[in-house]
């Protein structure tokens, strides 16, 4: 009898218990992450997922073997961040990824229903879909390119190269021209790459791209060199004039 009466007492504190949420585990920056916070808040609203803005103190702190058998399991298990952690217990990692998915989750009628709510930002159209996918490959290759040299000098020359004809340019001179396609073919009705439409690619051009120049994080690049693409600038600045944006920054400052 007890063991019955311990077996009902589980199954009623299980179906009572609050549930599980996604948790998308980043810094208290926008950086990789804005795609996919905003993606969320799309998708699920604001009590539908966790946002876990981890401070980097404790990010230094947290175990990062560089091997590991059981990594699946471990706190971060790329030793790097974004990280979305499921219901179910798996845990995801790489920004792309993890936006693509927070895009497509299924939203509640009254969250259709909302007016800022955007229902292809994450297109179901597949040469829209391939335009959006170049376009974030494309920022990420910019981000990864960007030369590290240690010694001053070598950087410093390299970064020079890197924006007068490196992939810097060429992946900014792509970037500015996907979007003045866009404004053409939709008869100049919008600012982002889909015209006027939003989508993840945008949120990306808007950060980590656009925040990393508005805050000279391009060290060797001229500060003039982003006025050399006025439609990747104002599409970055649309972003956050954008109905969604405006809705996820009243909950959200970043």
């Amino acid at each position: 009898i007890l063991q019955i009466l311990q077996k009902l007492l589980t199954m009623v504190a299980a179906s009572t218990a609050v549930p599980l949420l996604p948790t998308l585990h980043y810094f208290a920056f926008r950086g990789r992450a804005l795609a996919t916070r905003v993606a969320l808040f799309n998708s699920l609203g604001k009590d539908g997922w966790v946002d876990e803005r981890v401070s980097l103190p404790r990010f230094k702190k947290a175990p990062k073997p560089e091997r590991n058998p059981d990594r699946v399991h471990s706190e971060y298990v790329t030793n790097n961040l974004p990280q979305l952690n499921l219901p179910c217990g798996t845990k995801i990692t790489q920004s792309h990824a993890i936006a693509r998915y927070a895009a497509k989750i299924p939203p509640s009628p009254e969250l259709r229903l909302s007016e800022h709510f955007c229902a292809n930002l994450y297109p179901a159209d597949p040469q829209k879909a391939l335009i959006v996918d170049e376009a974030i490959a494309v920022i990420d290759q910019i981000l990864l390119l960007t030369p590290k040299d240690a010694d001053p000098a070598t950087r410093a020359k390299n970064r020079h190269d890197y924006h007068t004809s490196g992939f810097l340019r060429v992946g900014m001179e792509l970037l500015e021209g996907r979007i003045r396609q866009s404004s053409s073919s939709s008869g100049g009705s919008g600012p982002f790459l889909l015209g006027d439409e939003l989508s993840l690619a945008d949120l990306y051009v808007r950060a980590p791209l656009g925040d990393l120049f508005d805050l000279q994080q391009f060290e060797g690049v001229p500060d003039d060199f982003y006025d050399s693409f006025p439609r990747v600038q104002a599409c970055a600045a649309a972003v956050t004039e954008h109905p969604l944006l405006q809705a996820y920054h009243k909950h959200y400052k970043n």
